[in-house]
């Protein structure tokens, strides 16, 4: 039995320094392939270093590109751990998920819950803590989370990550969207394990992205938005087509305040509701969007010129902008984060 790990790295050197040696550590790992999506920190000297290591260095036209290189690298196998250039791996965690797979035949891939990716370094795991019992896990038919899974050979067996349009070009987003779209038709079944914290750091590509193009990646007029168009036209049985910024009625909310420090904090609690009715389990797998509406009593200018630019700042693992800067999200400048729905700004009762 053949297990290949396959990272694909963007500028996220620090984590890559300790993802190859847990990896090389693990005993169910037969090759390590890294894929150096056009990093530019010091990346291809490092691994230029590792003879322990297959390193494909290349231009950044996508995560999915990278991927699919690292996939016919990889080729022969009978497993492969698909690992996120920006996430730690936690030691124990190869033998519990192939555990899982050998003992549950009807899932072809095991991955771990993105949205419980730890993105403080000293409170992420380390180790897996126990085995993986079916009562852990959910079938998720919206992503295929090859951020961080264990998957059969079969799940790309004649499958590769789209390279058309918007995702054969630099970008964040909706990738694995679309290769979970091409296992439905395919019969491939997504395993979730909940409740798992490995690292995840602030994405490299995030900074880049936003360096070169002046777009947050997740906001109007980026790649990821294209990409998200692009499903709706090509893959419009799984996600219907609901372009940015169109309000789902029942899914407003109305928020009456004044203080820009109450609102921020009313912002967050719709935000978590929403969320939790969107993304916990038992999980809507049809696109549900929604967006809060934050209703001025007055025409407040103070708090007009606090929101305006805060629209779509989202976060992503521990970074966010604050008036126009990428940093680390802290519990200092928690209040500029709205989270990912729509900002919309109504002055007057």
């Amino acid at each position: 039995m053949t297990i290949k790990a396959i990272i694909t790295t963007l500028d996220n050197l620090p984590i890559l320094r300790e993802q190859v040696p847990i990896l090389h550590d693990d005993p169910f790992i037969d090759e390590i392939i890294v894929v150096n999506n056009g990093s530019r920190d010091g990346t291809r000297e490092w691994l230029d270093e590792r003879p322990d290591v297959t390193a494909i260095h290349k231009e950044n036209d996508g995560a999915g590109p990278g991927r699919n290189a690292g996939l016919d690298a990889a080729e022969p196998y009978d497993y492969v751990l698909m690992l996120d250039g920006g996430i730690r791996p936690l030691r124990g965690g190869t033998e519990q998920m192939l555990e899982y797979l050998e003992r549950i035949p009807e899932a072809d891939v095991i991955g771990v819950e993105i949205p419980h990716f730890e993105t403080d370094y000293n409170r992420a795991w380390r180790r897996w803590p126990n085995p993986i019992e079916i009562t852990d896990t959910y079938q998720n038919l919206r992503l295929s989370h090859t951020a961080y899974c264990l998957a059969r050979f079969q799940a790309f067996d004649g499958l590769r990550f789209c390279e058309e349009g918007p995702f054969g070009e630099p970008g964040w987003g909706a990738d694995d969207d679309e290769m979970a779209y091409q296992w439905r038709e395919a019969g491939i079944v997504v395993h979730v394990v909940v409740d798992i914290h490995p690292y995840r750091r602030g994405s490299g590509s995030f900074r880049r992205l936003w360096q070169e193009t002046g777009i947050w990646p997740n906001q109007y007029g980026s790649v990821y938005e294209q990409r998200v168009v692009w499903l709706q036209q090509n893959w419009a049985k799984y996600q219907p087509g609901v372009m940015w910024g169109e309000p789902e009625p029942e899914r407003v909310i109305r928020i009456m305040a004044d203080g820009v420090e109450e609102t921020a904090r009313r912002i967050k609690a719709a935000h978590e509701e929403m969320r939790q009715a969107r993304f916990d389990p038992p999980y809507e797998y049809a696109w549900q969007p929604y967006h809060v509406v934050v209703q001025c009593a007055y025409d407040n200018q103070d708090f007009l010129a606090w929101a305006e630019p805060r629209r779509l700042c989202q976060h992503h693992g521990d970074t966010i902008v604050v008036d126009g800067q990428i940093v680390k999200r802290t519990a200092e400048n928690e209040e500029t984060w709205t989270g990912d729905f729509i900002l919309e700004i109504v002055s007057g009762r």
